[in-house]
């Protein structure tokens, strides 16, 4: 939902595109954001930017729009932040299969993207990437100081906590030295810090052990449009 007035209905799918309804009659279209070129897997608003959304894609970018225009204001490509990451192998590149297909390529596919009320900022987490992206929401309108904040571990979710940042982390897929369920990060001296107290609550709560993780599938499997008919065989 958009916060401003007349309230609207924001919507994403796998056809590239933001879609805002009327409320309550959903039916009603006001606009369509057209610019990503990949599916679209999250949307958020903030009461400080009523009428502006932020959208993350498969695309690796995150994008912020004019709500009942569906006009694109900015785009923020995740790719000359996070490359790094792929060069010095801290994230690897997936199998080109139906599973995770075209993934032998260095992709940043953005899983969720949160506003942060107290602070005028967004937060992001990337698929595979032990980080998440933070960035302030400023006069234009605009996004703005742009960071990339290091955690343990690949970062599966992210919500926000008041002022805080909790970032659920992945399960491991292999060696690690760490078995945390999650971190928590608080706003310090104008930067971000691990809320030391809070994150060991969260670690030190009880979970079902299990000797091994189902895979998660990749966003790239779901968002594919041809999810729903996969191939018969390989050579497809």
């Amino acid at each position: 939902m958009s916060y401003g007035s007349p309230s609207y209905v924001l919507t994403c799918d796998r056809d590239e595109k933001l879609r805002v309804s009327k409320y309550p009659n959903a039916y009603n279209i006001q606009s369509f954001g057209l610019g990503h070129t990949e599916f679209v897997t999250t949307i958020a608003t903030a009461q400080f930017a009523p009428n502006n959304a932020v959208t993350g894609s498969g695309d690796g970018t995150l994008r912020l729009w004019d709500i009942s225009s569906g006009q694109l204001v900015q785009t923020v490509d995740l790719q000359e932040l996070l490359e790094p990451y792929y060069t010095d192998g801290r994230v690897r590149m997936g199998v080109s299969n139906f599973e995770d297909r075209n993934a032998a390529t260095q992709r940043y596919g953005v899983l969720r993207v949160r506003s942060i009320e107290g602070q005028r900022m967004f937060v992001a987490a990337v698929e595979r990437f032990p980080v998440v992206v933070v960035l302030s929401f400023g006069e234009g309108p605009a996004l703005a100081n742009v960071r990339v904040v290091d955690v343990a571990r690949p970062v599966a979710d992210v919500a926000v906590l008041g002022d805080r940042i909790v970032a659920a982390y992945a399960p491991p897929s292999g060696e690690t030295d760490s078995d945390d369920l999650a971190v928590v990060l608080e706003p310090t001296n104008g930067d971000l810090a691990t809320d030391v107290t809070l994150s060991a609550a969260l670690n030190a709560l009880s979970t079902q052990q299990i000797e091994t993780a189902a895979p998660a599938p990749s966003i790239y499997v779901w968002g594919n449009k041809m999810y729903m008919d996969p191939p018969k065989d390989d050579e497809d």
